[in-house]
């Protein structure tokens, strides 16, 4: 994962969060993950390209390994969810996170949607959840690292009139202010 979210010193203050989201425009539905969520949000893993799965980890990450999910799932540490078509709950098509950074006043958001729902706007609502999200979770401000060539992302962060705060050789680093 390319973060530097992960061991984060600070845990997550606890405020209220909108924890559950219904999508009309993409029939999805999109609520807390659990640890329990494990195998599907591996399985949605195994069903994403390669390429997709590069574009959130910037890597060639297959899985994520139990450690990382539970520390996804821990509400101290980071808050996650998951999306899924509205009458299939347990197809898991889109997880979303927000990892507590080493800034207590800053999450990183993070989003993996497989290939079969990209570009139907997806990302973008979910995104602009996470903003909202991070609002109630008392953090200033998101950021998003994600490859050059990451359109999607790109796309997703233009839409919200973010642009990139620091390049670093490929990697775009943005700073989405929630307040």
């Amino acid at each position: 994962m390319p973060t530097r979210a992960l061991y984060a010193a600070e845990p997550i203050a606890p405020h209220t969060v909108p924890w559950n989201y219904e999508h009309a425009a993409t029939e999805t539905f999109t609520r807390p993950a659990t640890l329990a969520d494990y195998d599907a949000v591996n399985q949605l893993h195994d069903r994403s390209s390669l390429a997709s799965r590069f574009a959130r980890y910037q890597s060639a990450r297959r899985n994520l390994r139990l450690v990382e999910w539970r520390h996804l799932t821990n509400p101290d540490r980071a808050t996650s969810w998951v999306s899924h078509p509205r009458h299939s709950p347990q197809d898991i098509v889109a997880t979303m996170n927000l990892v507590r950074t080493t800034d207590p006043n800053t999450a990183e958001l993070g989003l993996l949607i497989e290939d079969d729902w990209q570009g139907r706007g997806l990302g973008t609502a979910l995104a602009a959840q996470a903003r909202a999200a991070a609002r109630n979770l008392g953090c200033s401000s998101l950021i998003v690292m994600t490859g050059a060539d990451n359109v999607r992302m790109l796309k997703i962060m233009r839409g919200l009139g973010v642009i990139p705060a620091r390049t670093c050789g490929t990697t775009l680093d943005f700073s989405l202010p929630v307040a």
